[in-house]
């Protein structure tokens, strides 16, 4: 499978997600950083290589319970440029890679396989989605018509959503760069090199399905957990974040995010 992302890609996965880092859309800053190409949001490529690998793994695997997909980003994924993904296939796994067709560099990888379930984790603060407001952020959901978009991947991109807009994260960064004036994650953003280096989620078999969200009934429950951020301002930072969602009828998915910053100080 080849793909070419645009800028058209990123405005759409931003207004979504509400993720406007410069680096997708302003050229002058991806330059001050090292790039003569914007880039397109590792999660809007990652919805791609999510397709594959599900399409590939869900006849092999009828009688498993959950799953788990694990990415690790490596290159970044430049705008207006060839990319081929690659995807294998055995009894109990699904990989793939995403090839800069230029050089046959590997942009991220992924695997996605059968997993025991995962336990809901006490959280301080616990927030909630009403049944009418997913399906209105279904409705918004870029790159994959709605009728064959897959229940995880769509649930997976809400949570993050809510990471970009939590004030929670926010407030422990903001903690170990305290000279930082920031509103919003996004604000964070537009003064230091964010990106994405690992994305894991967890999920319940339920989801593998194309469709409507049929698990929510009435409402959906999720927390995001207390991140955990390793760094200084000098070093730059490693913020490790997990967020989880659950009905009554018990746990549905489980995002766990890494994002490493340059340093601050030396900016």
């Amino acid at each position: 499978m080849r793909f070419n992302y645009t800028r058209s890609d990123a405005e759409q996965w931003a207004a979504f997600s509400g993720d406007y880092n410069p680096i997708h859309f302003d050229l002058q800053w991806a330059r001050k950083i090292g790039s003569e190409r914007l880039t397109v949001h590792g999660m809007r490529a990652m919805l791609d290589m999510k397709q594959a690998l599900s399409e590939s793994l869900r006849p092999a695997s009828p009688d498993a319970h959950f799953f788990r997909f694990s990415a690790r980003l490596r290159q970044p994924v430049r705008c207006e440029l060839d990319y081929r993904l690659d995807v294998a296939t055995t009894e109990h796994q699904a990989s793939g890679r995403l090839l800069d067709e230029c050089n046959d560099e590997c942009c991220f990888s992924a695997k996605l396989i059968p997993s025991a379930a995962f336990d809901i984790t006490d959280a301080p603060l616990v927030q909630r989605l009403e049944r009418q407001e997913v399906e209105m952020l279904r409705r918004r959901f870029p790159g994959t018509p709605e009728a064959a978009l897959l229940q995880w991947s769509f649930l997976d991109a809400l949570l993050f959503q809510r990471i970009v807009s939590s004030t929670e994260i926010l407030s422990a960064i903001k903690e170990r760069l305290p000279t930082m004036q920031a509103q919003t994650l996004i604000d964070v953003f537009a003064q230091l090199s964010v990106v994405q280096t690992h994305h894991d989620v967890h999920f319940h078999a339920s989801l593998f399905m194309p469709g409507a969200l049929g698990c929510v009934e009435s409402v959906l429950h999720y927390a995001i957990l207390p991140p955990l951020i390793v760094g200084d301002g000098d070093s730059g930072l490693v913020v490790q974040i997990e967020v989880q969602c659950w009905t009554p009828q018990g746990p549905l998915l489980a995002t766990a995010v890494t994002l490493k910053t340059a340093s601050y100080t030396q900016r």
